[in-house]
């Protein structure tokens, strides 16, 4: 991974159950004094399996800056990348949101299947900053039918 101008981090989900319900998978709440940059975004679902075939579920994920914060999930601690940094993020991640917060911008939007794992690795023109106080929120738009279980992580930079 190439190094960035600032502190990188990864926040992690990992083996989390999501029910059967529209919620933001991440909330991604940018401290008032630091800016921030996604580098990269992974989502994969253990797939239901059913007489020995994996069943294809579409889902619809969207990428959304959000005007509010919403309520309800687990704060994540994110980790640093590198071992000489010895800061703990300033960025405040929530997982599995259950109560999203207003959507003020869709970045993004696509149905992947659950089969394959959903990654975004964005060039260094399509980053998506967030500046200081500014929030980001990866949608899940409806239930997968089911309780599925996910493991998802996000590579950011604050400076």
């Amino acid at each position: 991974m190439p190094a960035g101008n600032g502190l990188m981090y990864i926040a992690k989900q990992q083996s989390v159950s999501v029910t059967n319900a529209a919620q933001n998978l991440w909330e991604i709440i940018a401290a008032s004094s630091v800016s921030l940059l996604i580098h990269s975004l992974r989502i994969e679902f253990v797939p239901i399996t059913l007489s020995g075939v994996a069943q294809d579920i579409r889902y619809a994920i969207a990428i959304e800056t959000l005007s509010s914060t919403g309520t309800g999930g687990t704060s994540i601690i994110p980790a640093p990348q590198h071992p000489r940094n010895t800061l703990a993020a300033q960025t405040a991640f929530n997982g599995l949101v259950t109560n999203p917060g207003t959507v003020a911008t869709v970045k993004s939007a696509s149905n992947p299947s659950n089969i394959v794992t959903f990654e975004r690795n964005w060039t260094s023109d399509q980053k998506i900053p967030i500046s200081g106080g500014g929030r980001l929120g990866i949608n899940l738009a409806s239930g997968l039918g089911g309780t599925y279980t996910m493991s998802s992580e996000i590579v950011f930079e604050e400076f």
